[in-house]
């Protein structure tokens, strides 16, 4: 029956379409990955940069605290050579061990500031390596992908294109089972007799429609799923 061989053919076509729409959906997703990679290691790089800059900024202002601090306390030690009283001795002079003591607990803060500025270089490193190796990547393959898909698109009109031109010597109503069955059954609208059930759903095959399959003279559907039952090639 002509029909069978046609409605295999087209079947043929659409299997191949279908992988073809796989890939269509996993490229993308392959390229906006890659894009995604370098995007969070961007801004990783970027957050250890803010951090370094705040370190530096910080101990730039505690640097300015202990500086300011000197500047009062050799103030108030020249003051202390004029002092008369004991009372204003012993205000000033506790003044001055006030901010001798603040600029110690300011320098202690200070050195771990600088340790962990270190650590943040460290960090940066290593962070502007991921975005380097992010960046060739994605310069590596970008153009590679979208080439792929746009050759992959073309790949299925072009099928598409030879199976709608199959679908053009089938008449109408067989052309709209095929349809329904492609929309409507996982794109299996075709399938083999194998081993005496049905490939698609794995239905049992009664015995008179193993034969009427076999003979290839009419259409003959599934009596669980509804596809089209054919035999496989080099049966009988």
């Amino acid at each position: 029956m002509r029909e069978l061989e046609i409605l295999i053919k087209m079947q043929q076509c659409d299997d191949i379409i279908g992988e073809k729409e796989i890939l269509m959906q996993e490229l993308p997703r392959e390229l906006s990955s890659i894009k995604n990679d370098l995007e969070i290691a961007n801004t990783q790089l970027s957050e250890t940069e803010q951090k370094l800059e705040e370190n530096i900024t910080m101990q730039k202002l505690k640097e300015l605290d202990i500086q300011s601090n000197i500047v009062k306390i050799n103030k108030y030690k020249e003051q202390l050579l004029t002092i008369k009283t004991n009372k204003e001795y012993k205000a000033l002079n506790s003044e001055v061990s006030h901010l001798e003591n603040k600029n110690s607990e300011t320098d202690d803060i200070l050195i771990e500031l600088m340790e962990e500025e270190a650590n943040i270089r460290i960090q940066l490193t290593e962070d502007k390596k991921k975005q380097e190796i992010a960046n060739g990547v994605l310069k590596a393959n970008e153009e590679k992908l979208n080439n792929k898909i746009k050759q992959v698109q073309k790949e299925i009109e072009q099928i598409r294109d030879e199976r709608n031109e199959f679908a053009t010597k089938l008449p109408r109503q067989i052309l709209k089972r095929y349809a329904s069955l492609i929309k409507n059954k996982n794109r299996k609208a075709v399938v083999f007799n194998e081993n005496n059930a049905c490939s698609g759903c794995g239905f049992n095959i009664r015995p008179q429609l193993v034969i009427e399959i076999n003979n290839k003279d009419r259409l003959v559907n599934c009596e669980s799923c509804g596809r089209i039952l054919v035999a496989k090639p080099g049966d009988n």
